[in-house]
């Protein structure tokens, strides 16, 4: 799921063209689609049943609305989002949303806190760029008459940038990070509000610059500088399950300024997409790749391995690095010889300390809180780290549908809206602009290429810069498109005899006729082969 909500139906088709659709082996992805699904929906109706919608309720270290909005916003429904939500899902979007605006701890804030902020504009941007109304219908104890969730993201926007350490970033400095209420170095508040900031650039980006002019670049900027911070402010790591790193292996603690011994799997994976977020950044970028180094050398999809200890932030973890992993993987870029792809997560070799391989689907039974199914039950489904991840979390969900935390949860209702998000490929909204062009990922014709204009010559799901098309019989000067001047180059070759390959000879007859000229006609792209 990519940026704008994206569906389950989108995940699963990749996964079938991965498998391919033999037999037996599409039986078993059948089978893993319908669990998948199964499991997020039950998961969302704990969230109903739980009132997580309609009420801030606690879970241990805060509260988490946005998340269980996001979770809503991007379940499987054609289309995605807002719109695609049946009526009574529809009213408690809204219901979610007014919370999000009203509360005093959400948007009503009197200052900012990255925790709360970054779900204020994941949430709301995602809401009205998938047709949510402006002005939601109050949640039972908050006033919505008159408030405007469009003005909501532009309070706390401005509030979420003017808050960031200015300056250029540097070794152990707090230069492109936040603190919890302000500046500081703080990387996992710093993760909550560059979602949060980068789900408003998409948002700004999907309502055009007649919207607002001002705040685009302003974000793109503030972006830019997290990312460059993520970037001097990786250190490395070696020995234990580092021992295939070699001298590009780099990981991130909990702030900018703590060393190797404090790096984490949570705030590495959240540093690797903090970097993708910067503009024109892709899988090959040096710093990136020292990043994913360390995450493939701790690869462990039951918990979160590291040199420190803090394994209750274990659904974080596995969130962050799905975003990093769904942002490359779209974007389509190829990583260059030698370099780490998250298609190599699980590959090396297990290790004592707790490095772990990919699941074999041939050999798996079905987890058991989905129901009685032998070894095998998911053949066919292709290995990787989406496979892991979601097998061990439909593994953890109880008979009330909740995502359980195995490592004691430090926020049990944050955590089940974490596991929904990585089963539903979630990005939280985020615009990622892998190529530069200034235009999202998430509705780029051609990610990993820059083309800022998004020419589409034959209106596919492609654009010409991704998807260069061999030049069309009759298109004579070689534009992509047959219009009157191909025409009357067709008509001027009458008589002729061609040579192999001519794009005149339509009929394929070895003559230039009118019979080729009336064929060029048939293919003209506009209404009397106009010319534009």
């Amino acid at each position: 799921m990519f940026n704008t909500p994206a569906t389950m139906k989108r995940t699963l088709l990749c996964l079938a063209a991965a498998a391919g659709f033999a037999g037996g082996a599409q039986a078993g992805l059948n089978e893993f689609k319908a669990d998948v699904n199964a499991a997020i929906d039950a998961g969302i109706q704990y969230a109903r049943n739980n009132n997580l919608f309609t009420a801030e309720p606690y879970g241990g270290y805060g509260y988490s609305t946005g998340l269980a909005l996001l979770t809503l916003l991007e379940k499987e429904s054609i289309p995605a989002g807002y719109t695609g939500l049946s009526a009574a899902d529809k009213t408690l979007a809204q219901n979610a949303a007014c919370i999000l605006i009203d509360s005093g701890n959400f948007g009503d804030r009197g200052s900012f806190y990255s925790y709360y902020d970054g779900q204020v504009l994941m949430a709301l941007s995602v809401y009205l760029t998938t047709g949510g109304p402006d002005q939601p219908a109050a949640s039972a104890g908050y006033n919505c008459a008159g408030r405007s969730a469009r003005a909501t993201i532009d309070k706390v926007t401005d509030r979420s940038m003017a808050a960031q350490t200015p300056g250029v970033p540097t070794l152990g400095g707090p230069q492109g990070y936040w603190g919890y209420s302000g500046n500081g170095y703080d990387s996992s508040t710093t993760q909550f509000t560059l979602a949060g900031l980068s789900a408003a650039k998409g948002f700004y980006a999907a309502m055009g610059e007649s919207l607002d002019k001002n705040r685009l670049p302003l974000i793109t900027t503030t972006l830019d500088r997290t990312s460059a911070a993520y970037a001097v402010n990786g250190k490395q790591n070696s020995g234990s399950f580092f021992d295939t790193c070699g001298a590009g292996c780099f990981g991130h603690g909990y702030q900018s300024s703590y060393g190797a011994a404090s790096n984490s799997s949570q705030q590495t994976a959240s540093g690797t997409w903090g970097q993708l977020a910067g503009s024109a950044k892709n899988v090959n970028d040096a710093a990136i790749q020292g990043y994913l180094r360390w995450l493939q050398n701790s690869y462990n999809y039951n918990t979160n391995i590291r040199p420190d200890s803090w394994t209750p932030a274990y659904f974080y973890y596995l969130w962050s690095s799905s975003k990093a992993y769904n942002i490359i993987q779209h974007a389509g870029v190829a990583a260059a010889a030698g370099n780490v792809h998250p298609d190599d997560m699980g590959t090396l070799p297990a290790h004592a300390s707790g490095r772990l391989v990919n699941r074999d689907p041939a050999v798996d039974a079905r987890p058991a809180p989905r129901g009685a199914g032998a070894a095998g039950y998911y053949s066919g489904t292709p290995k990787g780290w989406y496979y892991d991840y979601a097998y061990r979390l439909m593994s953890l969900q109880n008979a009330a549908g909740q995502f359980v935390n195995s490592n004691s949860s430090w926020d049990s209702f944050a955590d089940h809206s974490y596991a929904i998000l990585v089963l539903q490929r979630s990005l939280g909204g985020a615009c990622v602009d892998t190529d530069g062009d200034g235009v999202c990922d998430s509705v780029d014709n051609c990610p990993a290429v820059a083309n800022p204009g998004q020419e589409n010559t034959y209106g596919d799901a492609r654009g010409d810069a991704c998807e260069p098309r061999p030049v069309a019989t009759c298109d004579i000067d070689g534009d992509f498109d047959v219009d009157q001047l191909d025409v009357n180059a067709v008509r001027a070759g009458i008589g002729q005899v061609p040579a192999a390959g001519d794009k005149r000879d339509v009929t394929g007859d070895g003559k230039i006729t009118i019979n080729d000229v009336r064929a060029c006609i048939l293919k003209c792209t506009r209404a009397n082969c106009a010319t534009n």
